[in-house]
């Protein structure tokens, strides 16, 4: 079990680094990042010179025919005639209404002369006026199997959420996500046999087949139901029962609620009741930090009690210098625990302090 939560801390700290990056080390590589764009850009552009065609001199004038179906209108006087009508009818909104009505006149002469033409046009088109709509499915073309709806996408998306969802909770959710995604893709590979099957079949008797229509999955999502329920009572430890104890109290070692050993430099991890005597104590409860401006000495090491109070769920206290950088990272472990980090020393002033595992749990540190 030690080797298990060792592999998952390791995983969790590698995860950290995309969750929460060192946004300063980032900004520094815009530069390189802009070189290597405009780089990518001229090389680019040096292939496209390298590779285009032949260039062209010496065409004759060709005569503007336009293609077959297309009727090029010939030319006209209405635009000319409209703008005149508009230009009549601002001249008129300017010098009174009786200017204005002779403009809105000339610009309605305008259009109608306009519309006319149009007209005109359109009755001379070439061609059929109408085409036919073939309503006819023949189905696809030869040689073509289009497989019919299926709900293995959705299980599968369920199988999936459930899997991340564990990675931020981790425990029994991991597992749990794990089976779903497993049962969903046995399910998709059946279908898959399935329709090779009836594809085979096609080619060799010439007659498509298609499967028929699924019914809505209710035994596999109840199944699904029955997994992340299972999973979820015994991430919350109310399976099996705990012993019962006076509150405040640690759960006993071992299992899923005892922190990671060998952790953090310093990290020891602490279970009396009472809680372990502290320069400064940290509460993480309901994924979230209970007090998120906390103060300790400065220019000396000191200690933190974190005492993670969410059952099953893993935490920790990283300690951030302004720059961003990491000052002291707390070794993770799960609830319900407390364990006490040993943090080296620290000039005075403001560090805010995060959880690794879960990025808006975020507080800060004030050493004076």
């Amino acid at each position: 079990m030690e080797k298990l939560q060792q592999l998952w801390n390791a995983f969790l700290d590698l995860t950290a680094k995309l969750v929460i990056p060192d946004w300063g080390a980032l900004v520094a590589l815009i530069p390189i990042a802009l070189v290597a764009a405009i780089a990518l850009w001229m090389l680019w552009l040096v292939r496209g010179f390298a590779t285009v065609g032949p260039t062209q001199r010496g065409l004759g004038p060709r005569v503007p025919v336009p293609p077959a179906g297309v009727h090029a209108p010939g030319p006209s006087f209405a635009p000319f005639f409209g703008a005149v009508g508009v230009a009549l009818l601002f001249f008129g909104l300017v010098f009174g209404p009786l200017a204005a009505l002779l403009g809105f006149a000339a610009l309605v002469l305008a259009l109608l002369y306009w519309l006319r033409e149009g007209m005109h046009d359109y009755e001379h088109l070439e061609g059929p006026t109408s085409v036919p709509i073939v309503l006819e499915h023949r189905g696809p073309p030869p040689g073509v199997h289009v497989p019919g709806p299926t709900f293995l996408p959705l299980t599968s998306a369920v199988g999936v959420g459930t899997l991340f969802f564990g990675l931020v909770f981790g425990g029994w959710l991991i597992l749990a996500g794990f089976l779903c995604l497993v049962i969903a893709l046995i399910g998709w590979w059946r279908a898959a046999r399935t329709e090779y099957r009836l594809t085979e079949e096609a080619d060799r008797t010439g007659h498509l087949r298609n499967a028929p229509a699924p019914g809505f999955p209710l035994g596999t999502f109840a199944l699904f139901v029955l997994i992340i329920v299972g999973a979820a009572v015994l991430q919350a430890g109310l399976l099996p029962p705990r012993a019962s104890g006076t509150a405040g109290e640690s759960p006993a070692p071992g299992g899923s609620g005892a922190p990671a050993p060998g952790g953090a430099p310093g990290g020891s991890p602490a279970g009396s009741p009472a809680g372990p005597a502290a320069d400064v104590t940290i509460v993480a409860q309901s994924v979230a930090y209970t007090t998120t401006d906390v103060s300790g000495p400065a220019g000396k090491p000191f200690t933190i009690a974190f005492q993670n109070e969410d059952q099953g769920t893993p935490h920790n206290v990283d300690v951030k210098k302004p720059d961003g950088s990491d000052a002291f990272k707390g070794n993770i472990f799960n609830g319900v625990a407390t364990m006490v980090y040993k943090v080296p020393s620290l000039p005075a002033g403001q560090y805010p302090f995060v959880c690794s595992v879960h990025a808006s749990m975020t507080g800060t540190l004030t050493l004076k």
